[in-house]
């Protein structure tokens, strides 16, 4: 068995690891560094969207920006205009064509390595990483691989989803404004919503978002999608160009900075996934460059935790969806009818001070929130 030394090792190149890769690269020592890239298997190229109101360090790699966001529910819709804030949309193919084609070949200390890893060991002279037949031996290593540190969960919830890239042959689309959830489409017994990225007048991606405790089968979704289309866009005459499916995590459970072994965990296995909204990417961004500057100045490695109260409001979204989902689109309605967008992106960024989430509550349905809150408080 080959038996090879480097400074870091880097388990995954998906989203995190390849966000980390690139902010080490931006310390001063990054040349000085060896860095084994090892993943298993070519990653899922699924889309990313992200608001934000300052350039993200990816955002040469965003395809289309947009500053106005729709909402609609039964018998109610509203746009705004989010300025400061844009909601960005970046292509996995162009994320993943980055770092695969350019960005790493660039890099003469990067090691990419196609294995997968089977186990992660750590002794007084480091860590040892075992890899189909080869054994890596590294002074740290990130994991990206879920570690059975995670405890201490009431919910587990999949934000799962499939989507259609559409073209049309004619302009149809209002491609100034996205649709962050339309709730018009029927209930079921689960949180349900129709999403729509328009990219030019005759291009978008639409997309069902369901949250519930199981994934569906690939009929669920096109069938709302059909019913979606013709009830919404009836004239247009479209070809379906590629499609896209994926799920996400949404959990209460407690996770870690650090795997068992003592390896520095990332993205979903670090917690990286906001509970409450399965948005995942700018957060993984933020803890990126938190890591890589701790680890070049050697600092005890920071975590982007979720703060103890917007722990506690995800664990009460949570329960609701998980135990009463059809009032889902009924809260989801209320905050977007009540409180402005760019109020709502500062809750879900978890900048918002206290007054502002009082305000917030207040617009909601109180029932639904007072059974959780006694369901916390005795558990």
């Amino acid at each position: 068995m080959k038996n090879t030394l480097v400074d870091i090792a880097i388990v995954g190149g998906g989203c995190s690891g390849f966000q980390l890769l690139h902010q080490l690269s931006l310390q001063p020592d990054w040349r000085d560094k060896t860095v084994a890239l090892i993943c298993d298997a070519s990653p899922k190229q699924r889309s990313w969207c992200f608001w934000s109101d300052a350039l993200h360090p990816m955002q040469h790699l965003v395809k289309k920006s947009w500053s106005n966001i729709s909402f609609r529910s039964e018998g109610f819709a509203k746009t705004e205009n989010i300025l400061p804030y844009q909601y960005h949309y970046i292509p996995g193919e162009a994320f993943f064509d980055y770092f695969q084609k350019d960005f790493i070949p660039k890099q003469v200390n990067i090691v990419p390595v196609q294995a997968r890893v089977h186990a992660i060991q750590k002794n007084n002279t480091g860590f040892y990483l075992h890899a189909e037949n080869e054994k890596w031996k590294a002074e740290h290593v990130f994991s990206s691989i879920m570690s059975s540190n995670v405890n201490d969960a009431r919910f587990h919830l999949w934000q799962h989803f499939k989507g259609w890239f559409i073209k049309s042959t004619e302009p149809i689309f209002d491609d100034t404004t996205v649709v962050l959830m339309d709730f018009s489409i029927p209930q079921s017994d689960d949180v349900r919503f129709v999403y729509v990225l328009p990219f030019s007048p005759t291009e978008a991606l639409v997309e069902m978002t369901v949250f519930s405790p199981e994934v569906y089968s690939d009929r669920i979704y096109e069938s709302v999608l059909e019913s979606y289309i013709k009830e919404n866009y009836p004239s247009m005459d479209y070809t379906i160009e590629t499609t896209e499916k994926g799920q996400i995590p949404m959990t209460d459970a407690r996770f870690s900075r650090f795997g068992t072994e003592g390896e520095t965990l990332i993205g979903t296995s670090a917690g990286m996934v906001k509970a409450s909204t399965g948005y995942a990417f700018k957060r993984i961004g933020q803890d990126s460059k938190r890591l890589a500057q701790d680890f070049t100045l050697k600092k005890p490695l920071s975590w982007l935790v979720t703060k103890g109260r917007f722990r506690f409001y995800d664990r009460l979204l949570l329960g609701i969806i998980a135990e009463e989902p059809l009032k889902g689109s009924i809260i989801f309605a209320q905050l977007f009818k009540k409180t402005p967008m760019k109020t709502i992106f500062r809750f879900l960024d978890e900048e918002s001070n206290l007054w502002e989430e009082i305000k917030l509550f207040m617009t909601l349905p109180f029932s639904p929130f007072l059974k959780q809150i006694v369901k916390q408080w005795l558990k």
